[in-house]
């Protein structure tokens, strides 16, 4: 199978693999960044959410804009998830 760019489909895999894995790795260490600002259902405000985006970037400077973004958003839903277990 090829896709678009004219390259078999199999090899563009790998590489999408190895971002997703990184993006883990990164989730992890924002899980753990961020759960002091973002731990509490009355914390997401404008200025903790700003705090924990300026946090990600000093700690990533990497990363982009939207990647930082879903780091943060994935960061409140799994605090979120949690917080309706207990």
């Amino acid at each position: 199978m090829v896709n678009l760019s004219g390259m078999p489909h199999a090899q563009a895999k790998p590489a999408e693999n190895r971002i997703n894995i990184l993006m883990r790795t990164r989730y992890d260490s924002a899980l753990t960044l961020l759960k002091p600002l973002l731990n509490k259902p009355d914390s997401l405000n404008g200025a903790s959410l700003y705090r924990a985006i300026s946090q990600l970037q000093k700690t990533n400077p990497d990363l982009s804009g939207n990647e930082i973004e879903a780091l943060v958003t994935s960061v409140i839903r799994t605090l979120q998830h949690r917080g309706d277990k207990h």
